[in-house]
This record gives C-alpha cells, sequence and structure tokens, in this order.
C-alpha cells in the first residue's frame, strides 16, 4: 500500500488535528497558513472541549502535552464552568467532573499544542489549484506550489478551497446569520475578576427577550502579588434585517456601538454588567467581528482530490460552540479514512473521500439550521447543553473557594 500524500490548506484546530493524527500514521503530509507566524493573527480566545477521550478518539501521538495545560484558567485551582441566566430568573450550569468532564482550552494554548512536532509553512496564502487525474497542486500568491494526492481544505469561512471546490465564489454561498453582534474585550483586577469567576468560573450567558450576552474569561496573568483576568464579551440581538446594507451595525461607529451595548445591558443585575462597562471603545472590537456567517451546501459535488473540513466544510456560527468541535471531529473521522488508503487504488480512496464529504456536510448542515431555529426560539430540543452536556438546573451559585491559586 501506498498512503496518499497529503496538502492541508490551513493551521487551526481542523488542520492541526489532522497533521498529528497523520503523523502518528506516518502518512506523509504539508501544512500551510496564510499568516506570517503564530502571531500574526489573534486565533481567537477560548473553546469548550468535551469528553477528550471520544473527541480525539485514540488518534493523537503520544508525545503531546496534556490537555489540561490548556484550560484558560490555569494558574487558578478551578473547574472548568459555565453559568447560564435565564429571563425568569432560572439559572443552569455545566462544569468539569468526572461525570461531566470538559474543559474550557485558551486557544492560543491548543494551537501550541497541537502544532507539537508539525512543521508549519506560515505565510502560504492558497489562491488556486490544479486537479489532474495524478496528483493535485496549490499554487501560492508568493509564486510557490506544492503539488500531492490529496487537498485538505481546512482554511475557515472564508476558505480559498471552497470556491474551487464547488466552483462558486464564495460571496454566493456565505450568508450573514441574522444578528447583530457586538464584541468586546477588557482586563479585570483581581477584586472584580473574582465577582466575575463566582458568575461562571469559565464564562456566563444571560439570556434576556432582546438580546444574549456572552461574558468569558480568555486567560489569567500573575505579576508578582497581582493578579489580573482578561475578559472578552459578545453581545448578539436577533435582526433579520441585518444583511441590509443601510441597517445600523454597518452604519454606526464603535463608540455608538459600545453605548448601544452598555444601554442594553442595564437589564442585566450589575454583577453581569460588568465586563461591558469596563470596556473601553478602543477595545470594541473591530467591523470584522460585526457579523457572523454560515452557509448551507446541500448538494456538493463528487470528491475528485479535493476536501473540505472545518468552517471551510460548514461554516458554523459561535453561538452553540460547536465550530471547533466539528473542525476536530471532521479531522478524526478522515483521518481514519486516511488510515487504510491505498494511493495505487485511487478510485476506492475516492469513494471513501466522497462519502466522508457527503456525510461531514450533512452533520454540519444539521447544525447550522439548528442554530438558527434556536437563535430564533424554534429549539429542537427542550433540554439546554454547553459542552457536551446537558445544563443542571441551580438555585444559587456557589462561593469562590478561599484559595484560588494553584501551588503548582
Amino acid at each position: 500500500m501506498a498512503p496518499p500524500h497529503v496538502l492541508m490548506i490551513g493551521a487551526g484546530m481542523g488542520g492541526l488535528t489532522l497533521a498529528q493524527a497523520l503523523r502518528k500514521q506516518n502518512i506523509p503530509f504539508q501544512i500551510f497558513e496564510r499568516d506570517d507566524g503564530p502571531l500574526a493573527r489573534g486565533p481567537g480566545y477560548a473553546l469548550g472541549l468535551y469528553d477528550l477521550e471520544a473527541l480525539f478518539d485514540n488518534s493523537l501521538p503520544d508525545d503531546l502535552p496534556p490537555f489540561s495545560s490548556t484550560c484558560h484558567l490555569l494558574p487558578l485551582d478551578l473547574p472548568s464552568q459555565v453559568i447560564f441566566y435565564f429571563p425568569t430568573g432560572n439559572m443552569a450550569m455545566v462544569e468539569d467532573t468526572p461525570v461531566t468532564p470538559c474543559i474550557r482550552a485558551n486557544r492560543f494554548k491548543l494551537r501550541s499544542l497541537l502544532s507539537t512536532g508539525v512543521d508549519i509553512q506560515w505565510g502560504k496564502k492558497a489562491i488556486r489549484f490544479e486537479e489532474t487525474p495524478d496528483n493535485v497542486t496549490v499554487h501560492f500568491e508568493d509564486g510557490t506550489t506544492a503539488t500531492g494526492d490529496i487537498v485538505v481544505g481546512a482554511d475557515g469561512t472564508f476558505s480559498s478551497v471552497r470556491p474551487h471546490f464547488l466552483a462558486q465564489p464564495n460571496d454566493s454561498i456565505l450568508q450573514q446569520f441574522p444578528v447583530t453582534v457586538t464584541a468586546g474585550e477588557t482586563t479585570l483586577s483581581s477584586p472584580e475578576m473574582q465577582i466575575q469567576l463566582q458568575n461562571g468560573h469559565s464564562c456566563f450567558i444571560a439570556i434576556q427577550p432582546t438580546f444574549v450576552l456572552f461574558s468569558g474569561l480568555n486567560s489569567v496573568k500573575v505579576n508578582g502579588n497581582e493578579t489580573s483576568g482578561q475578559y472578552y464579551w459578545v453581545l448578539t440581538e436577533y435582526d433579520l434585517a441585518v444583511s441590509d446594507l443601510n441597517h445600523w451595525s454597518k452604519t454606526v461607529s464603535q463608540a455608538e456601538r459600545l453605548a448601544r451595548a452598555k444601554q442594553k445591558v442595564q437589564a442585566l443585575k450589575p454583577e453581569l454588567r460588568v465586563t461591558v462597562e469596563r470596556t473601553e471603545v478602543a477595545d470594541v472590537k473591530s467591523n470584522a467581528w460585526s457579523a457572523w456567517w454560515d452557509a448551507f451546501i446541500e448538494h456538493p459535488p463528487a470528491v475528485n482530490r479535493v476536501v473540505l473540513i472545518g468552517d471551510a466544510a460548514h461554516p458554523i456560527t459561535p453561538i452553540r460552540g460547536e465550530g471547533a468541535i466539528f473542525a476536530i471531529r471532521d479531522a478524526v473521522q478522515l483521518s481514519k479514512v486516511l488510515a487504510g488508503a491505498d494511493n495505487n487504488d485511487f478510485p476506492a480512496l475516492q469513494a471513501s473521500l466522497d462519502s466522508f464529504q457527503k456525510d461531514v456536510l450533512a452533520k454540519g448542515l444539521e447544525s447550522i439550521r439548528e442554530s438558527r431555529d434556536a437563535y430564533a426560539g424554534k429549539f429542537q430540543r427542550k433540554q439546554h447543553m454547553a459542552w457536551g452536556h446537558d445544563l443542571r438546573p441551580i438555585d444559587a451559585v456557589k462561593p469562590l473557594p478561599v484559595k484560588l491559586m494553584n501551588d503548582a
């Protein structure tokens, strides 16, 4: 058997998970990233991973550091935890326990972990693809090329691979999700951070009739005796008119956007308003954060030598926190297809890839539809979930332990 040589476009969660799985299987690959380096562009904040054993399904090499090292709460000695605050006054939560295992991972730490032993070729923006009966060639903006047996597009929502695969430009595929998005970040000193930790160690979600506020911790900084937390927040409002070019979300200034958010959160208890109220205009995220995108890819073409995973295959909004989870699952599933692949029998490999692609797109399409329905109030399940577990109702938030810091 001759394993295929795999070219991966995109070094995010999906691309790096696939790279690690192929590294374990000794399948040759190259991975290309358009950014000039790991610090060229923010990798995002934090993401919830659950049931790690099942999620990665024994597909990663043994030389990786423990995933616990990526927890965004470190060096605090607290379990990952999300609390929901409903408009009725009820509360519910999911917390990392032996029964409901989950970890809120800092994306930068997780990306660094998944980069272990992987030679990422930085500054490689793919602009064109050529498929022949024998191979596929990627052309990069810098004039270089790479040739392999398969190309995997793992390059996110605005994928450069997707237009080739679908033979359609991205602007004819992507749709703006029907919500307005305002986002910002702020750094809180220890006393204010402790209030937020009690609201939800990792994050909280406050649901109101006209908006939803997500507020979360990205990382903890310790400087001598001073401890602070870097927080971020996202306020969304359901609005079917958001795609209109003259919509307020596309015309207001950052100052006006922040003022609107601060006015909205007055409906919440004071302790739930802190991250928004402490945010300065300069720390409101750019207009790139002002819109979320998804895509309904219902009738994909047959696969030849190019496949898509993650948000390149099924752009999913952050509402349900599933984007990175789907990318990891896609990568693990594809690695198992490639594990038994023989490039000498390409028709059989092609059939397996086509089956994989259709399955991945169908699962992603279901999640995209459920996300839209959920935000429109058409919940398809009575029990809410977070990080893969059913929410557990609570009567009150627990006080923080006296000792917060991990001695290690």
